[in-house]
Order: C-alpha cells, then structure tokens, then sequence
C-alpha cells in the first residue's frame, strides 16, 4: 500500500477492512460451518485465496488491489477458523498443548518462508528492471510467488476436505446457533480483544516502522522477519514444557504482560541492532503464550461451544488486530508517529495481560490436572 502512495493513516484504514466484514459474517458462518460440516468452508476459502491473490498480481489500480488484499485476507481468515474447531475435536487432554503448540510451529515455518520470499522476490525483481525494490512492480512479483505457493497448497487443501466431513461435537437446531454461555465467552473474549488491540496497533506497520525509521529495503526487512519467524518455530515447541513448568493461565498472562515495555522501548530507540533485539523477544514471548491460550479456550467451555469459542476468537482479535488496532495506530502516526502510536500498543499489552490474570488466576485446567497427576 505504501508503494501506491497510500499514507500510514489510510493504510490503517485498509487493514481494518477484513476485521469489519469478519465482524459480520463470522460467528453465523463458522455456526453453520458447525452444523453442516467444514468441506465446503475449506474449499470456498482456498479458491477464493486463490482469486484474489492471482488479482493483486496483476491488477494495478489501487482500488482493485485492496479489494483484493481484504478479499485474500478474509479467505485466509475463514480457513483460520475452522482450524482450532478441528484440531481440537480429534485430540485428547494429554496431547492437546503439544499438538497445538506444534500446529503453530508449523505456521511460523511456513510464515519463515513467506518472509524470505516477500524479500527476494522483490529485491531480485528490482535489480532486473532496474527500479527500487520498494516499487509497485517489484511488490507485485512477490504477489505472483504468493498465486504459486496458494496453488501448490491447494492439493492438500481438498485432502483435508475430504476428511473433514466429520460430525461436530454435538448437533443442534438452528435456533440454538448463538446460544452459548454468554458470561464465560465474555470473561475469555475481554482480554483478547485488548490484547488484539494492542497488537494491532503494532504488527500491522512493522515493516513501514523498519523502512521509515531506519530506512530499511525490503530485502533486509524479509531477512529480519524470517530470523525472528525461525527463532519463533523452535520457542514455540517450548510451549509445553512452559505450561507445565509455571502454569497455563500464568504464562499466557505474565507473557502478555512483558510484551508492553517491549513494545515501549521500540517506540523510542533509534538504534537498530536495539529495536531488533526488543522486537525478537517480543515475538517469541508473545508466541509462546500462542498455542497455551488456544488451549485455554478450548477447555474453559463447554466441548460443544468449542468451534463458536474459537470463531468468536477469531472474529474479536481481528477486529483488533485487524480493525481497531491498525485504524487507531493509523491516526496516531499521523498525529505524533511512532513514538505516540506503540506507546498506547504497549499500554494495551499490559492491560490485555493484567485482565487476563485477574479473570482466570485461580483457573486450573483438565490439562493442568492431567500433566501434575
């Protein structure tokens, strides 16, 4: 968006998109997900990736193109749904962090691919046609690895269809779509949306932060990205050991907490070898809580909320990390940069952390019980 002359506070804008067409379909669609099964979801959301990412590819009106981007985003968000609904419902206690844990390592390797290539692509596709690797041509050819690598998945996609045709936990009629213990998703859903927020405010402009402050190319920028993505697969196997070592609730919510004055110091440093380092921990502390919180909220609801507990997941930290926190970060750039934008993210990160361990402190989880007995 920044190669098509967009502003940081528009951008903002852009990226709020997704979360706001989520917010309107997602806890009805991912309930009838539910009731009639997963396949035609997981295939919808493939092709539809497929489209859009083949569109930014070749479309060069700005327009088209962040059509296209909330279009690629929302798909990749439907397939995300139904990811924690299945995984859950096919393992046991005792498995249940490992796997997850694992689940996420794997999507670290794969965003570790994703952020070599985002940098090659560009920088080789800059030096043959001799223009900056920061222009809309040389972005666009990155575009075209990612129509390539969507199109490579979708074999194994339509795999997973085939076996996810299974039964939901429990069925139910129609009316009892959105009848769910409304307290309990409240208690879980408060603090994922501070948190989602504060986020937000951050990750959405990481890479701008990267280029504006420090002047950075997109070439270094994949190579930083993909050693912080590399070193966050192997901590994020940690995940376990973590939770058993200190505690599920404890470590989600102290993790949360130390992202905040990370996220501080990066508002102020101006010395790159610091701001790499503050960013890096930050990655891995925040990820390391990743597969432990999904794991609480599979097990803090009723099995049958299970699948609508992770939608609403979804659907909230979208609509903070992907609407609220990027609107908001967006204007506060424009009003006092950076140092104005992250410093609110990193309030948000302690409240989102301090919320968390007053709503489940004394919570014990099955797995929890499981592991020490």
């Amino acid at each position: 968006m920044s190669a098509l002359g967009f502003s940081n506070d528009v951008i903002g804008l852009f990226n709020s998109l997704p979360a706001v067409a989520l917010l309107l379909v997602g806890i009805p669609f991912a309930a009838m997900a539910d009731r009639v099964g997963y396949r035609p979801f997981l295939l919808g959301g493939g092709i539809v990736a497929i489209l859009a990412s083949l569109a930014l590819a070749l479309v060069g009106s700005p327009l088209l193109a962040v059509l296209a981007a909330g279009t690629f985003a929302l798909a990749v968000i439907v397939l995300q749904v139904l990811g924690s609904p299945l995984l859950a419902q096919v393992t046991g206690e005792t498995e249940r962090v490992a796997l997850f844990a694992l689940n996420q390592a794997l999507s670290w390797a794969a965003a570790l691919l994703g952020d070599v290539l985002g940098g090659v692509i560009p920088e080789a596709a800059g030096r043959l046609t001799h223009t900056s690797s920061a222009s809309a041509g040389a972005i666009r050819s990155a575009f075209v690895a990612m129509t390539i690598l969507t199109l490579l998945s979708l074999p194994f996609l339509l795999r997973l269809a085939r076996f996810s045709g299974m039964k939901p936990a429990a069925s139910f009629p129609v009316r009892e779509l959105l009848h769910i213990d409304m307290a309990r998703f409240g208690r879980i859903l408060l603090p994922t949306l501070i948190l989602g927020i504060g986020a937000g405010m951050y990750l959405n402009f990481i890479q701008l932060y990267l280029a504006q402050r420090f002047g950075l190319t997109p070439g270094p920028i994949g190579v930083i990205l993909a050693v912080g993505a590399a070193l966050t697969v192997i901590v994020t196997l940690a995940a376990p050991a973590a939770g058993r070592r200190f505690g599920i609730t404890r470590t989600v919510g102290v993790s949360q907490v130390l992202g905040s004055p990370l996220v501080l110091l990066l508002a102020f440093i101006t010395v790159l070898p610091v701001a790499l380092v503050a960013m890096t921990i930050r990655q891995l502390v925040l990820n390391l809580q990743g597969p432990l919180g999904q794991v609480f909220g599979m097990e803090y609801v009723d099995a049958r909320e299970r699948a609508r507990l992770a939608t609403a997941q979804i659907v909230v930290s979208g609509i903070g990390v992907g609407g609220i926190g990027p609107l908001v970060s967006g204007f506060l750039q424009v009003q006092g940069g950076y140092q104005l934008a992250f410093s609110v993210s990193g309030l948000f990160y302690l409240l989102a952390g301090l919320t968390f361990l007053v709503l489940f402190g004394r919570v014990r989880l099955p797995s929890e019980r499981t592991a020490t007995g």
